[in-house]
């Protein structure tokens, strides 16, 4: 339970965000000006084609971002079926500021036009989503489980001197109390692990199963948050072509139509996923706010003595 970086966790969002949502791999990148185009890039904005909701996503601050020519002629034709003027090239030189656009769908009307939607390429991306929110809620609520666990046994503490037994004298020691009370009964978790193994097992079988009958690339909506990184080069991505939404923000995930490729998607899959109770209690760590709960308790037991 020590507080380190997750590995499992965070590969299988490295990998998903790199199967469906920034598909590009990085390479070493120098700008040349029959290829790519720099452009004072501000902000962007996300069109639902369902309610016709307009959310605004503002970009860190960086002098230029550079396009690459397929993608300035994607963001052209979106700007044609917005109605919206494209800059010329001059305007775009002089540094005029420019707004990435994005159409597609929001969870609301995703939920009504996409996600229920059975045809193979779209409940691939969908079961893939599915996916990808039990890897992260099966660490939450481990998480939540856990602390519980500890809050229970707090309550069970009906005064001060009742800490005295634990020689709690500096950080290792409360931690290593807490951890204790932690594993004295883990039932919980082991039922989230065996109910998300058995999810995971579900849904990967179906995904199998459906991609025999696909093509090697298919077109379908694949969820993307707005609180994710972009480059605006279409076959990879560098510190000269990827931007940032400002921190801050409440990221919303827009589902937008593009390429899908089985090979990604077959990784995704096959990526190792929490398998142990050790594995799963190694990737919720020890948090701070467990020794506040044990500091809380322990002040309100001395100001009611």
């Amino acid at each position: 339970m020590a507080n380190e970086p997750s590995r499992i966790t965070d590969n299988l969002l490295n990998i998903f965000n790199y199967s469906f949502v920034e598909t590009v791999p990085y390479e070493f990148f120098k700008p040349r000006p029959e290829r790519d185009i720099a452009v004072k890039l501000v902000d962007k904005e996300y069109h639902c084609a369902g309610c016709g909701k307009v959310t605004h996503v503002d970009y860190q601050e960086r002098p230029l971002t550079y396009f690459s020519k397929g993608k300035l002629k994607e963001q052209r034709a979106i700007y044609e079926k917005l109605g919206k003027r494209f800059p010329t090239m001059e305007e775009i030189a002089e540094g005029q500021p420019f707004t990435n656009e994005a159409i597609g769908y929001c969870r609301d009307c995703a939920e009504k036009e996409i996600l229920h939607d059975d045809a193979a390429g779209q409940r691939v991306c969908n079961l893939a989503l599915q996916l990808h929110g039990e890897d992260e809620l099966v660490v939450a609520k481990a998480r939540a489980a856990m602390e519980e666990a500890l809050k229970k046994w707090l309550a069970g503490i009906e005064s001060a001197d009742e800490f005295l037994q634990y020689g709690l004298g500096d950080f290792n020691a409360v931690r290593d109390l807490i951890c204790a009370v932690m594993l004295q009964d883990t039932s919980a978790e082991e039922a989230l692990l065996a109910a998300y193994g058995d999810t995971v097992a579900a849904i990967k079988g179906e995904v199998t199963a459906l991609l025999a009958s696909l093509p090697d690339t298919w077109q379908a909506y694949a969820a993307r948050s707005t609180g994710v990184y972009e480059s605006m080069n279409d076959k990879m991505y560098h510190e000269y072509t990827v931007i940032f939404p400002k921190p801050g923000m409440i990221p919303e995930d827009y589902y937008i139509y593009r390429s899908i490729e089985k090979s990604r998607v077959r990784m995704f899959l096959d990526q190792p996923r929490i398998e142990s109770l050790e594995e799963l209690l190694t990737e919720v760590g020890f948090h701070g706010e467990w020794i506040d709960l044990v500091n809380q308790r322990l002040q309100e037991l001395v100001q009611r003595a």
